[in-house]
C-alpha cells in the first residue's frame, strides 16, 4: 500500500470511524489520524464530527441510576443463598465420592479374596447340610448296636 493510499479517506471510512470512536479523534486509531484529520478539514468531515460530538456529550449526560439500598440487599441475600446451597451440595458430592470409593474398595476386596482365596472343597453327599452330614437311619442302628 503506498504512502498516498494510506493518507487518503472517503466519506464512508470516516463516517465510520467517527460512529465507531466518537468526535474526539485522539480516540481514533493513531495510524488513521492523520487522514482522518485532512477528510476533517472539510465540509463533509466537520458535519460528521459534529454528529458524533453531539452524541458524544449527549451519552456523558446520561449516567445510569444508582441501584436502591433494598435492591442491593436483595442481591447481597440471593448471593448467600446461592453460596450456600452451592456449599451443602460441595458437601454433599464429596460424602457421595466418598462413600463411592468406599464401597467400590470393599467390593474389590471382596472380589480378589473370593478370587485368590481357593474356595474349600465341601463334599456334598446326600446327608449333608449346614450343620454337618446326617446319618442314614441305618447308621444310627449300627451305632445304637
Amino acid at each position: 500500500m503506498s504512502d498516498d493510499s494510506k493518507q487518503s479517506m472517503d466519506a464512508e471510512r470516516f463516517r465510520a470511524l467517527a460512529e465507531a470512536y466518537g468526535g474526539d479523534r485522539k480516540r481514533w486509531p493513531e495510524d488513521r489520524r492523520r487522514a482522518a484529520d485532512i477528510f476533517a478539514a472539510t465540509e463533509a468531515g466537520r458535519a460528521m464530527v459534529e454528529e458524533a460530538s453531539r452524541l458524544d456529550a449527549f451519552l456523558a449526560l446520561s449516567a445510569p441510576p444508582s441501584p436502591s439500598a433494598a435492591l442491593t440487599g436483595r442481591i447481597l441475600q440471593s448471593a448467600d443463598k446461592r453460596v450456600t446451597l452451592r456449599r451443602r451440595l460441595h458437601r454433599w458430592l464429596v460424602g457421595a465420592g466418598l462413600l463411592g470409593v468406599g464401597l467400590a474398595g470393599g467390593l474389590t476386596g471382596a472380589l480378589a479374596v473370593a478370587i485368590v482365596a481357593p474356595p474349600t472343597q465341601i463334599p456334598m453327599t446326600d446327608t449333608a447340610t449346614a450343620f454337618g452330614n446326617i446319618m442314614t437311619e441305618g447308621e444310627i442302628a449300627q451305632e445304637i448296636q
